[in-house]
């Protein structure tokens, strides 16, 4: 199978990890892989393996957003992969668009919640997914599927993001045992995290919990907004910006909570997994974790954007460690879901079942 791949980018990132990840294991099974990504701005923080194919479509044809539309098209009608991967909603529709008429079949998958984009980004998407007749749709979660039309989500398919193996290995997993009173947030400092509202939520529980920290993983424009903002509030020395780490599953694995506060997800892979090495989870109710999360049960969930609802699910979790402890032994029978040669599977048989279907002009998906 031949296989192309579209993002954005290969900077740090969800949806460019599962790209990474994915291309590099369809290679390890034989398949012929390559991985465009339309822009260059940031430096690459994921790497495909040798035998995958790599190229920067905006330095390949050193031109404007329609001269790359062109070579995109003309690029892949040469040579003519069985099926395209196109990830992001940005990106699928760029690739959509130039792909118009060639007959060759694309996977689109969103990879966060649709009801966030502008209107004109919901329009164009409105008009490209139900009338694509080559083009099957990816989503992570039963509520994203539901936001769509019935032309959309007949196909649409539901495929969860496959977790960095490093969560099962048994370092990882001994680390565990050695946590720290730590709460521990991974994802981009923008404000679709909303670290602004975790930081105060922390800031204002301190006095109660003096040896515990808050450390963010991530980077972003909004870093020099939220240092001011720990400057203010007198927190240097309780809540730490690290940046980007490539050993953030070891730093999870040795906090007592994972937090998130974003205001909307696809599905958080720095979340998942949280879960399979047993950290329990404090989380915004976004996209996803009301699929993975039962409140109370196997961690807590607040609404988005309440701080003071957030302050006590914190409260609860860093006082109470048999409730920790209970959330962590109920991921155990969740985390197979996860591993990477059970969603590979399933993204193999959507590609091996789309292009037989597409083969067939009597048959439709």
């Amino acid at each position: 199978m031949k296989v192309i791949f579209f993002t954005s980018t290969l900077t740090s990132g969800g949806a460019e990890r599962v790209i990474s990840l994915l291309a590099n294991e369809f290679n390890k099974k034989g398949h012929e892989i390559e991985v465009i990504a339309l822009t260059s701005i940031s430096p690459d923080f994921y790497v495909v393996d040798e035998g995958v194919k790599f190229i920067h479509a905006d330095k390949a044809c050193h031109g404007s957003l329609l001269k790359e539309m062109f070579w995109v098209r003309k690029h892949v009608r040469e040579v003519h992969p069985d099926i395209v991967i196109a990830f992001m909603e940005a990106v699928y529709e760029f690739v959509l668009l130039a792909l118009q008429g060639t007959g060759i079949p694309v996977i689109t998958s969103e990879r966060k919640d649709p009801s966030t984009l502008g209107p004109l980004r919901k329009i164009l998407r409105w008009i490209l997914l139900p009338t694509s007749t080559c083009c099957a749709h990816v989503v992570q979660t039963h509520q994203i599927k539901s936001y769509y039309n019935k032309t959309v989500q007949r196909k649409t398919h539901i495929i969860y993001n496959p977790v960095n193996e490093r969560v099962f290995d048994e370092n990882v997993q001994n680390l565990t045992l050695h946590r720290k009173k730590r709460i521990i947030s991974v994802g981009r400092l923008y404000p679709q995290k909303n670290q602004e509202m975790l930081i105060k939520a922390f800031s204002a529980l301190s006095a109660k919990y003096k040896d515990w920290n808050l450390v963010i993983y991530g980077e972003g424009f909004l870093r020099s907004q939220l240092e001011k903002l720990i400057g203010e509030l007198s927190m240097r020395d309780s809540i730490f910006l690290p940046g980007v780490s490539h050993n953030v599953i070891e730093e999870i694995a040795q906090s007592e909570i994972f937090a998130m506060s974003s205001n909307y997800e696809g599905m958080s892979n720095a979340m998942i997994e949280a879960m399979c090495v047993g950290t329990p989870v404090v989380s915004t109710r976004v996209s996803g974790t009301d699929e993975l999360i039962r409140d109370g049960e196997n961690g807590l969930l607040v609404d988005v954007g309440d701080e003071k609802k957030m302050i006590a699910a914190l409260d609860r979790l860093m006082g109470d460690v048999r409730l920790r402890k209970k959330f962590s032994n109920a991921y155990v029978a969740q985390r197979d879901c996860f591993k990477t040669e059970n969603i590979i599977e399933k993204w193999l048989k959507l590609c091996n079942t789309f292009i037989k279907d597409n083969s067939n002009p009597d048959k439709k998906l």
